[in-house]
């Protein structure tokens, strides 16, 4: 049970995680997007395909993955404010 918790978890907000701290062109609805499809394809996975043996948390973090790319380059781009937030701060990292 703990481990189909924590794969739900890391499907859901990992890849999130990830996308918002290296990819400055993540959105919202990429970031609800990857959440949703991520948690959903974990239970998906737990409940078709258990049979396979494959951890959920595999599929779940790939098409969460998957989700946040697609979903945020179709949408409209961050404001310039945002990205210019982003690249102060990854100044400010390479600069350590």
């Amino acid at each position: 049970m703990v481990a189909y918790a924590w794969a739900g978890f890391g499907a859901s907000f990992g890849p999130l995680m990830l996308f918002s701290l290296f990819w400055k062109r993540t959105t919202l609805k990429g970031a609800v997007a990857g959440v949703f499809f991520g948690g959903s394809t974990v239970l998906l996975w737990k409940e078709c395909f258990a049979y396979t043996g494959l951890y959920e948390i595999i599929p779940g973090f790939i098409v969460s993955c998957l989700a946040i790319f697609v979903v945020s380059l179709l949408d409209k781009k961050p404001s310039d404010a945002i990205i210019k937030d982003f690249e102060t701060t990854e100044k400010h990292l390479n600069d350590l």
